[in-house]
Order: C-alpha cells, then sequence, then structure tokens
C-alpha cells in the first residue's frame, strides 16, 4: 500500500490463500521492519490454532451463528526478525499457529424478498428442498428455517464432547441423541437434520453415506467434492435433483445434478437521470482530461490519475512511476492466484464458469427461476401425453375407417376431407397455446406414456368410439337400399357416407375435448381461448350439418338429407359419447394420480447391496 498521511507503509510479503479444506486463509506483511501474520477463518478452525482462548469465544460466535450471522476470527502474531526472502519461505502451518486472537468480523447478509416465497411454492409443489452451504452450521439452519426448507426441530451431528464418537446436538444444545447410522430413518420423521463436512468425510470412512444422506436437509461447511458426492448420492438413490449454484465450488454439483441452474449476479441498475449537474460535469471533465493524456503520450495511458488538475512534469513522473510499480504488483498477484494449486484449494472465480457447467443459466441470483423451469417442464409433459393420446385415438377410428368401412365402401370426399383436415390441424395448433399455470400445484403429471392411466384411457375411450361408429354406421344402413357399392369406384354420397362424416367430426371433437390436460397444469379449455373458440366451431358446424339448417351448406359438402329419427339418435348419441368418454377419462385421472417417486424403497435397496459389499 502506498504511503499516505502519517501512516506506516503496509506490505503484504507472502499470501496463502482460501482453501475449502483449511477454512482460514493468512498473509504475512511487512510494517517498516517488523513482521506480521494475520490470519482470518472460520472460529472453530482459528480457535484451536489460539495461544489463549477466551472464556467468551465459543458462546460470542456460536450466538451470532444462531441468528443467521456470517462469523469470521480474526488473529495475528508478531515474527521474528528475517529477510524478505525468508518470510516467503515460511509454511503455511508455521504462519497460522500460535496466533493471539483480535477480534470477530460479523456479517449480517439478508436474505432476498423472494426466497422465502419461492421455496414455499416449491416445499408446496410436493418438492423436497436441500440446502447445501459452505456456511456455520448454526447459521445454516437458522436460514433454513427464515427460507421454509426446514420447519421441524433441527439437530446437528457433530462429535462428543469427549470426541470419541458422534451426537446429534439441537442448535441450542439443550438435548443430544446418540448418533446411530441405522436410525436416521427414524430420527428425520420428526427432525430436520443438518450435517458438516467432516461428519461427510466420517460417513465415506464408514460406508454410510447412503444411509444418512438422503434424509439430511441442511449440509454445512462442505467442501466442492462434496458437494458432487451429495448429489451423486441423491440420484443413486432415486432421486430427480436440481441444483442451483452461483461459483465455481458448485460446478461439479451442477454437472451430477439432471438439472443444473447457474445464478449469475444481477447487472448493476443503469446510472439515474437525477444526479446533480455537478457530478456530470465533473465527470465529464474527468474524461476529456484522461483522453487528452493518452493522446499527449500513449506511453503512460495505463496510469490511473487521481487529479485533473495540471501538476509539474516532475511530479506526474514521480505518480506515473509508483502507479507502474503498483501495477506491476497487482499483475503478479493475479498470475499468482490462476496459478495451479495443491488441487484441493478454490481456483479464481471466473466470469460464466458455473453457466458453462449448467444447462441453465439464471440473470440474476435468485432462485425464482426454478419456478419457472418446472412450470414449464410440466406443461411440457403433459401437451406432449395428450398429444400422444389424442394421436392414438384418431389413428385407431382412422384405421377402421380405412379398413373395414372402406370395404363396404364407405368414403369421403374431397371437401369433407378438407374440412376434417382443418379442423384437426386448428386443434393441433392451438392446443399447444397453452400457456402453464403462475403457481405450482402439489400434483405431478405421469413420468411416462406408457402407464395404466395412458392404456386404460386408451382403451375405454376407443371401445366407445367404435362403439358409437358402428352402431351409427349399423342404423343408417336400415335406410339404404340393398346396392353392393365397389371400393375403387368414384365416389358418391350416400347416407351411410354422410353419417360416417358426421360421426367422425363428432369424435374428433370429442378426443380433443376430452383428452385436453388444463389444471393444474395448463390453462383450462376456458383460458386457452384460441382453442376454445376453435372448439365451438366445431360443435356448431357439426349441430349445423346434423340438423340439416343449411340444405346449400350440406349439398357443397355433399351430405344427403337424413330421416329425423336418424338425425334424432345421431345427436343424442353424439352427446352420451362425449359424456362417457368425459366421465370415463375424469374418473382415470382421480384413479391414477401423478405420485411422488418412490425413492426410499430404492435407497433401503441400494444399502442393503452395500452392506453386502462390505460383508
Amino acid at each position: 500500500m502506498p504511503k499516505r498521511g502519517g501512516a506506516n507503509l503496509v506490505q503484504i510479503v507472502q499470501r496463502h490463500h482460501f482453501a475449502s479444506h483449511l477454512k482460514r486463509m493468512a498473509v504475512v506483511v511487512r510494517v517498516q521492519e517488523q513482521f506480521f501474520a494475520f490470519v482470518k477463518g472460520a472460529p472453530e478452525t482459528i480457535e484451536e490454532r489460539l495461544t489463549d482462548v477466551p472464556e467468551w469465544y465459543v458462546k460470542t460466535y456460536k450466538k451470532h451463528t444462531r441468528q443467521g450471522s456470517r462469523v469470521l476470527a480474526l488473529a495475528y502474531k508478531s515474527l521474528q526478525d528475517m529477510t524478505v526472502s525468508e518470510a516467503r519461505s515460511l509454511e503455511r502451518d508455521t504462519v497460522e499457529s500460535g496466533l493471539t486472537f483480535a477480534g470477530f468480523a460479523i456479517f449480517n447478509c439478508p436474505i432476498r424478498e423472494d426466497s422465502a416465497s419461492v421455496l414455499s411454492g416449491l416445499k408446496e409443489s410436493s418438492h423436497d428442498l436441500v440446502m447445501i452451504t459452505g456456511d456455520q452450521a448454526l447459521t445454516a439452519c437458522h436460514v433454513a428455517g427464515q427460507v421454509n426448507i426446514i420447519s421441524k426441530p433441527a439437530l446437528i451431528l457433530g462429535r462428543t464432547k469427549d470426541n470419541d464418537g458422534y451426537e446429534w446436538v439441537s442448535p441450542d444444545e439443550t438435548y443430544t441423541i446418540s448418533y446411530r447410522e441405522n436410525e436416521v430413518e427414524d430420527l428425520s420423521e420428526a427432525h430436520d437434520l443438518c450435517i458438516a463436512g467432516d461428519c461427510i468425510e466420517m460417513l465415506q470412512q464408514t460406508s454410510s453415506t447412503l444411509k444418512v444422506i438422503p434424509y439430511v436437509k441442511v449440509f454445512a461447511r462442505v467442501a466442492p467434492e462434496q458437494k458432487e458426492l451429495i448429489i451423486t448420492t441423491f440420484k443413486s438413490v432415486g432421486r430427480v435433483t436440481l441444483m442451483c449454484g452461483d461459483g465455481t465450488n458448485d460446478v461439479g454439483a451442477l454437472k451430477q445434478a439432471q438439472v443444473g441452474v447457474a445464478l449469475l449476479n444481477a447487472i448493476p441498475p443503469p446510472a439515474q437521470k437525477d444526479k446533480s449537474s455537478s457530478e456530470a460535469s465533473s465527470k465529464n471533465e474527468t474524461e476529456k482530461s484522461a483522453k487528452l493524456k493518452k493522446q499527449d503520450n500513449p506511453s503512460k495511458s495505463r496510469a490511473v490519475s487521481k487529479s485533473v488538475s495540471t501538476s509539474s512534469n516532475q511530479a506526474a513522473n514521480r505518480h506515473m512511476t509508483a502507479a507502474e510499480i503498483q501495477s506491476q504488483k497487482l499483475k503478479k498477484l493475479m498470475d499468482e492466484m490462476n496459478e495451479e494449486g495443491d488441487g484441493r484449494s478454490a481456483p479464481v472465480v471466473k466470469l460464466g464458469d458455473a453457466s458453462m457447467a449448467s444447462p441453465f443459466t439464471a440473470k440474476h441470483a435468485s432462485v425464482a427461476p426454478t419456478t419457472d423451469i418446472i412450470r414449464q417442464g410440466r406443461s411440457t409433459l403433459v401437451t406432449t401425453l395428450q398429444m400422444f393420446k389424442i394421436l392414438g385415438l384418431n389413428c385407431l377410428a382412422t384405421a377402421y375407417v380405412l379398413s373395414v368401412m372402406y370395404l363396404d365402401g364407405v368414403k369421403l370426399g374431397d371437401v369433407q376431407a378438407t374440412i376434417s383436415g382443418v379442423f384437426t390441424a386448428a386443434f393441433f395448433l392451438f392446443i399447444s397455446h397453452a400457456s402453464p399455470l403462475p403457481n405450482l400445484s402439489a400434483e405431478r403429471p405421469h413420468p411416462n406414456i406408457f402407464c395404466s392411466y395412458v392404456l386404460l384411457s386408451l382403451l375405454g375411450q376407443f371401445s366407445v368410439h367404435i362403439f358409437f361408429l358402428i352402431s351409427s354406421v349399423k342404423e343408417a344402413e336400415k335406410y339404404m337400399p340393398d346396392v353392393c357399392i365397389e371400393p375403387d369406384s368414384e365416389f358418391h354420397p350416400n347416407l351411410v357416407n354422410t353419417v360416417s362424416y358426421m360421426v367422425g367430426l363428432m369424435l374428433q371433437v370429442a378426443t380433443f375435448a376430452v383428452n385436453y390436460m388444463g389444471h393444474p397444469f395448463n390453462q383450462s379449455i376456458s383460458q386457452n381461448k384460441p382453442f376454445c373458440y376453435a372448439l365451438v366451431a366445431a360443435v356448431g358446424f357439426f349441430t349445423v350439418i346434423t340438423s340439416d339448417l343449411f340444405r346449400d351448406l350440406n349439398d357443397w359438402l355433399r351430405l344427403v338429407p337424413m330421416p329425423r329419427p336418424l338425425r334424432n339418435k345421431l345427436m343424442l348419441w353424439a352427446f352420451l359419447t362425449f359424456a362417457i368418454c368425459y366421465i370415463w377419462e375424469s374418473f382415470l385421472r382421480w384413479a391414477f394420480p401423478g405420485k411422488m417417486p418412490a425413492w426410499r424403497k430404492k435407497q433401503r435397496l441400494v444399502a442393503a447391496n452395500e452392506e453386502k459389499k462390505k460383508v
């Protein structure tokens, strides 16, 4: 640091960067001719390296961590007289031992306003929430309670006081429960569990990760590789994971998760327009001065001037020399930070690291985009499901018309086929126009097509459709003369053709209306205006041609007049077909709802297999 006023020059001689496995960092500085070591880190880590620990040390930092604050312990020590090269060659463990406590640095990081509401919505929509953080366990539990990740009494796994085992301790340390790996599942029913990184190492050593990690809600003081382990453990027991991360430490976990969301810092807001004229003029003068200085002397364009006033050439040269020295030191420091370390220390966070590891990137540091991903995903899933069902029913009905009925001479005219195709195209176009609902539902869509719900729905509706189609054609044949119609002959309108076309159009409308999946995932039919208008138009068209209100229209469509009894039967059967299909579909949706994945059963199976391998 350059010397200012009466202060002494502080020169950083050596810097030991923060390492996640050490939970601390240190610097060696020189003030005049005296060397000092300054260390900061996690309170529990610094405590082990103090020569004298104050009585109130643990009580004080735990008090603030229980309130959700981030606490750093500060310590220092004076080093013996030595040269700069000797100071730089000091071992890290030597620098960070035998320290004198200097105080606590307490940070209060307010939670984003939307975090609690977004996470509450995710929890209410049948999702399990887990926090993975580098903060202290007490801080993590407090924050997790504020954002609705935990709602039951919390228990934190830690070492016993005599260090001969592990136990579950409440945040206020009012009661404890002995740790037994086989009792974790039962314990999670009444408590929300929290473990730290050192306990994860213990679980790995005892091969208990599959028995404990799936039931934990809060992971604290975890290293980057432990985050990846947590995600892979969840996946191994059948959980589908969505991971949010904002830094390089989250890259491994983001890659392992089925859905990764990188959170970037929000773009700073644009400058306000109501700035005073004096600030604007000062800024303009500074820019003009810098521009002129760059043009006059390009070799000095890298220097940063702190004054826009003109000074003597001698003073300017001295200032530029100091600036160049400082710039070189900064460049050297950045080069040291970018060097490869021992593989365990966290590298420098570079712009876009997290976003390159995940398929989704949020432009703001908010978890709100996760709800958008889930809403859009559910909407896409149910839309695809209903498309397959509609295509299946239409194909089955069309196959019957083009095979069995074609042998009886039943055909469709060119205009009839065109009108039917236009309605089909409009339905398929507008059915995908439905937008997902803004709020997530606790109900889940079916994850795949080959399930009991889809198969029973197709079989039931097709049975009703084919019965209606055959009955209508048989009824029309009663009014037909006994004339043999060749399948390959030219199209001639007749009563069977007219009834077949009307029934086919009605079944087409009923298929789209019954199998449309609206709430609780997409907009309902009434909210999807284009699709609703297309349905109303198709129903109106069917009613008009069936009732024979406009004879000219039926003649243009080459539809022959129907006897009144047949017309009335056709209208009644059409209504009954739609009602029966609608009731059947509603019953199946009630009887076969989308279910949560049965991960607990798979977890027990995987854990049992691990036990067999150990034996």
